[in-house]
């Protein structure tokens, strides 16, 4: 890999909020992970750009600090 490749890689911005959850959620699956229904919920409108991710920040403290 050259160094203008491992930029590339490591700079990457996604396009739209669709493309960065699409992202988020493979690289959880990769690590073996899965969204609960209300992360998943939460993810849906960031993509769906309802939301942003200070938005969705605030509203995951919010539910988990009840």
């Amino acid at each position: 890999m050259t160094v203008s490749q491992f930029e590339q890689d490591v700079l990457w911005e996604p396009l739209s909020p669709a493309e960065a959850v699409a992202d988020t959620l493979a690289s959880f699956r990769v690590d073996g992970l899965e969204l609960d229904e209300f992360g998943l919920a939460l993810m849906q409108r960031i993509a769906d750009e309802e939301i942003d991710e200070d938005e969705a920040i605030a509203i995951l403290l919010a539910h988990y600090r009840k």
